[in-house]
């Protein structure tokens, strides 16, 4: 479909998977299920079965420009869209819906994060066709919901209404953060929920309407300093939109709002491999629930760990429980699983501990 285009979010720090994802080198360009590619790769490889190489566009930091260009030198280079710094999705989508809307103002967008696992492409991408067909005919703002498996408190909800738009698609009723482990048993049990995967379908023209209705401000922003400018790519025009953005997501700032927002269940496997537990999830097991992305790794009355080390590093490890083990560069960590949210401030912990030293 000439007339549909694929944004990929790239932006994203990966913090929780410190030391593997660096602010050098992100969770999306890192390989570590340990499969060949980076997330990132796989994400666009994916997109491409279904969309010309022309009309996919790849969101990330300015500072990740090279290694995009690296993993993907198949990309043109102006279909990059470079931000100076984070300001959340919705800044995100605002500037990739203008950069389309300039080639194509009547087109189609599918958003999809550059770092999810999915088990089954051909169910993913068959989900995405139904979905650009949907908003082509109906219109409206489309997530892709993932039905639950378990009271899982990392992700967010969906919660559809009982009239049904069509076999696979509903009005959406209630958009749920994070909830605790109590209410996500509720939501499991219910039947009425799905996880966020955070993949929208819609079309440009209505996206941009709904950026004037609920997040008028970003609305006006581009409309005056990029739709009529001369040179609205630029590093210093971008900076100078990017500036004056609210830091705000798209869920909370249209998703949660509108009145336009249905949801296709989805049932293609999926993770948003968000953290080390999700990574054990999804990772082949050893007979002690143990995760080790290397051959090389000898474990002895070990339980329940996740192991992700240089594949050339000779690892033993005995007699040890629930601990997360990770090395990158010059840097090993070991963290008990029970702490693992903690591991998102040990980079900064680290930086404060050198300079104290020097």
């Amino acid at each position: 479909n000439k007339n549909s285009y694929c944004v990929i979010m790239a932006g994203g720090l990966g913090k929780r998977f410190w030391p593997v994802s660096t602010k050098a080198c992100p969770k999306q360009f890192c390989d570590i299920l340990n499969v060949g590619k980076s997330f990132l790769r796989q994400t666009f490889e994916r997109a491409n079965q279904i969309f010309d190489t022309q009309n996919i566009f790849i969101v990330t930091g300015t500072a990740y420009e090279e290694l995009t260009k690296q993993q993907i030198p198949e990309i043109p280079s102006e279909n990059i869209l470079k931000e100076p710094f984070g300001k959340n999705t919705a800044p995100c989508v605002a500037y990739a819906a203008y950069r389309i809307a300039r080639v194509n103002p009547h087109a189609s967008m599918v958003v999809v994060p550059s770092d999810h696992f999915i088990t089954n492409d051909a169910v993913y991408l068959d989900n995405i066709q139904k979905g650009i067909s949907f908003v082509e005919q109906f219109g409206g703002l489309l997530t892709i919901g993932i039905k639950p498996t378990r009271p899982e408190t990392g992700y967010g909800y969906i919660q559809i209404k009982k009239n049904k738009f069509s076999e696979f698609i509903s009005k959406v009723k209630t958009f749920t953060e994070k909830p605790d482990k109590e209410l996500a048993k509720v939501f499991l049990e219910s039947g009425d929920f799905l996880w966020n995967a955070g993949i929208f379908i819609w079309k440009v023209e209505d996206i941009i309407e709904e950026f004037k209705t609920y997040l008028e401000d970003m609305y006006l922003l581009f409309e005056q300093e990029y739709k009529n400018v001369e040179n609205p790519d630029s590093p210093e025009n971008i900076a100078h939109i990017y500036g004056q953005c609210r830091n705000i997501s798209i869920d909370f700032g249209i998703m949660e709002k509108s009145a336009k927002v249905y949801v296709m269940k989805g049932e293609f496997g999926w993770s948003d491999v968000g953290t080390w537990h999700s990574f054990h999830e999804i990772s082949p097991k050893d007979e002690n629930n143990n995760v080790s992305n290397s051959e090389q790794v000898r474990l002895i009355e070990t339980k329940e760990c996740i192991i992700n080390v240089p594949q050339d590093k000779k690892v033993i490890i005995e007699g040890v429980e629930n601990c997360i083990i990770a090395e990158n560069n010059d840097i090993l960590m070991i963290c008990h699983r029970d702490h693992e949210d903690n591991i998102r401030h040990f980079d900064d912990m680290l930086k404060h501990t050198t300079k104290e030293l020097n």
